[in-house]
């Protein structure tokens, strides 16, 4: 025995796609009409550019004066039966014929002038086979070429008259008197037969895309509704499951990092700049106390972002704790070098191909504030200086921590500064100046960041930092954050 309650979500789900498919056909309709009288405009526009395109260099190109030596020689129609019977005319005809045959113009290229005497326009040189001087010329644009010589007006005109697109510019003589009209034109026709062509492809097109739509839909919709539900509800879960586990990485991965707050131990006026691109990190700031007047800070870019970024940072995280525990003597470069060897032998990356690019970039010093001395190395990031006014550009080394594509044992360079009181070191990941954004939607880029530190360098740090983050904000606009963001600003 049939039961209607079974058979009534169908039935409404046929409703539902009955009305949007109805709602596609109109504004599909609406959509085909809009974009037929768009591509007739465009098609308008195409012939007024192309036709005012040849006017236009054929009208700077003429001399007007063979125009007046002309009409001057032959003082009445039919005197020119050959084009080759006059030099000056044959120029004037090769010249439109060539202009013609390489534009592919249905109708011919006219010189027109216009003869007060009889109060009519009257052709000068033709591409046409035959000539055609003095006789009488009266398209549907007649009325307006003879006020625009009236007038002694100068600029180019185009516009459709009657039947026809048409397109005129002057020749004027060495004295800048206007001799002539450069005249090109082509049927109306022919343009509204193109985008008819177009319009009824169109038309065919979404009325065989619509078809399919609805007759795929209206067979599928029970079983894509009822699979959709389900994954649907399967996804739910997992999406809650992995928004879990990210919530509870980003505690672990808050409880490595050193709290923002632990630099004011050495460094009353500091910043720390760490926007995720998710909610959790690849990149790390980092601080670890040696004695009373030393500790190491650093910044690290880990390799990817998210939850395989915040595994690697965490890895990076707890190898820099452990064996600056263990060296607290050795310099940046020592401990950077002593870091890539834990790295590799950690993730198991020596010898090995897949995974071989797996690590991080790091800028890593050590700060002595009794000796007001600073020693920096880095691998693929630079150490920011901002002494006297001047900000110097120390650059790491083109080498990575961790990966086996540069070998496993390798050096790094290490770099010794000595700092005043008040200078302000900076250290950071490529995710800020790597930024898309800006009306051009182009990078941010590294001269864009040093301008923003030179020119606010009096500031306060934490005044640095609130105009960092909105320079940042503002950048990017409503474009996705492209990477995850980590500065460390520190005055010494």
């Amino acid at each position: 025995m049939p039961m209607p309650f079974l058979s009534r979500p169908a039935t409404a789900s046929r409703k539902v796609l009955l009305i949007l498919f109805g709602t596609l056909f109109t504004l599909g309709s609406g959509l085909i009409a809009w974009r037929h009288n768009g591509r007739v405009k465009d098609l308008r526009h195409e012939a007024f550019a192309r036709l005012g395109g040849i006017t236009g260099t054929l009208g700077a190109q003429f001399d007007g004066g063979r125009v007046t030596r002309l009409l001057g020689k032959y003082d009445s129609r039919g005197m020119l039966i050959s084009n080759m019977q006059d030099a000056w005319y044959y120029v004037l005809h090769n010249d439109l014929q060539k202009a013609a045959a390489a534009n592919g113009l249905e109708e011919p290229l006219r010189l027109v002038a216009y003869d007060r005497a009889h109060n009519e326009l009257i052709i000068v040189a033709t591409s046409g086979e035959r000539p055609a001087l003095r006789d009488a010329f009266a398209p549907p644009s007649a009325a307006a070429m003879t006020a625009y010589l009236r007038a002694d007006r100068i600029d180019p005109e185009r516009g459709v008259w009657g039947g026809e697109v048409a397109a005129f510019d002057v020749v004027r003589d060495r004295r800048g008197r206007v001799t002539a009209l450069v005249h090109a034109s082509e049927p109306l026709a022919g343009l509204l037969a193109t985008a008819r062509a177009r319009l009824w492809r169109d038309i065919g097109l979404a009325a065989a895309l619509l078809t399919l739509i609805g007759a795929f839909l209206l067979r599928s919709v029970g079983r894509i509704v009822e699979r959709e539900e389900a994954a649907h509800g399967r996804l739910k879960k997992r999406h809650e499951g992995i928004t879990d586990s990210i919530a509870y990485a980003g505690k672990i991965q808050g409880a490595l990092v050193p709290d923002a707050r632990v630099y004011a131990e050495m460094f009353p006026d500091h910043f720390v700049l760490n926007r995720p691109k998710d909610t959790v990190s690849g990149d790390f700031h980092w601080y670890h106390r040696i004695g009373e007047d030393a500790c190491f800070v650093a910044a690290a870019d880990c390799t990817g972002h998210g939850l395989p970024g915040a595994m690697m940072a965490a890895i990076g995280c707890s190898l820099l704790n452990e064996i600056v525990a263990m060296h607290p003597h050795k310099d940046p470069a020592e401990l950077l070098t002593l870091l890539n060897v834990r790295m590799v032998s950690t993730l198991h990356q020596s010898g090995r191909r897949m995974g071989a690019g797996d690590g991080m970039d790091v800028a890593l010093c050590r700060i002595d504030r009794k000796k007001h001395e600073l020693l920096f190395a880095g691998a693929f990031r630079p150490l920011y200086w901002m002494h006297d006014g001047q900000l110097s550009v120390i650059n790491g080394d083109r080498k990575p921590v961790g990966g086996s594509q540069h070998g496993d044992h390798r050096t790094f360079t290490v770099h010794r500064v000595a700092y005043h009181e008040g200078d302000r070191i900076y250290l950071f990941s490529d995710g800020y100046v790597d930024q898309f954004g800006g009306p051009e939607r182009k990078r941010f880029m590294s001269a864009r960041f040093n301008q923003m530190l030179a020119e606010n360098q009096h500031l306060p740090m934490a005044m640095q930092a609130d105009l960092l983050e909105r320079a940042f904000l503002d950048w990017k606009g409503g474009n996705e954050q492209v990477d995850d963001v980590c500065v460390l600003g520190i005055a010494v």
